[in-house]
């Protein structure tokens, strides 16, 4: 209960700063006095849902604000062209060129990645592996074999697909193939799941 308390009046005089109010004007707008809200924002008192309630509706904010975690403004991650990273995986001796993308970097149970195909690749070797695939065509086609499934996916199509299952693709015609490309890992997405409830 104490993370909410402090969690409540920290916002609660944030959001009044943010609002330009005094704490006289919020006691005025509520009804409430000033020593109240004074107590509420320094956590000597937890107020009541109602008085919650009023709160928020003079700082015209919903109540979900007070409980809500906060998001961190630098939680973002940016690739620049000249920064552009090429990774190693199996699919490289087979042809497949991977360009890591953005992404956050504390999910680690995904990975985006822009695969580029060319014409010249061999059609001999099928991959198999744990998680689910999903890929978007950018530019050019390919035939992808799935399964015992050969399917013709153009620019603007797109699939989805457990990953278990053997797949590979070529180009369909003598044009270089640009897929975009996520991979869900599912066992490091479920040490995450089991991390976060730790």
């Amino acid at each position: 209960m104490e993370d909410i308390e402090i969690k409540i009046g920290e916002r609660v005089r944030k959001i009044r700063n943010e609002r330009g109010l005094t704490l006289q004007d919020v006691a005025n707008f509520t009804g409430f006095s000033k020593a109240l809200i004074s107590q509420i924002e320094n956590n000597i008192v937890m107020p009541p849902i109602n008085t919650l309630a009023k709160i928020a509706k003079v700082l015209n904010v919903k109540m979900t604000y007070f409980f809500e975690e906060e998001i961190n403004q630098n939680d973002f991650f940016v690739v620049r062209n000249d920064d552009k990273k090429y990774i190693y995986r199996e699919g490289v001796k087979y042809g497949y060129m991977y360009e890591e993308l953005a992404k956050v970097k504390s999910f680690d149970y995904l990975d985006w990645l822009l695969v580029t195909i060319k014409p010249d690749r061999p059609n001999d070797k099928l991959f198999s592996h744990e998680g689910y695939e999903y890929m978007y065509i950018v530019k050019g086609g390919l035939k992808m074999s799935l399964g015992n499934e050969v399917l013709e996916l153009k620019a603007g199509d797109s699939i989805a697909f457990n990953a278990k299952i053997p797949h590979a693709a070529v180009t369909l015609d003598e044009t270089t193939a640009q897929v975009l490309s996520a991979h869900l890992k599912l066992e490091t997405l479920t040490e995450y799941i089991k991390n976060e409830k730790d």
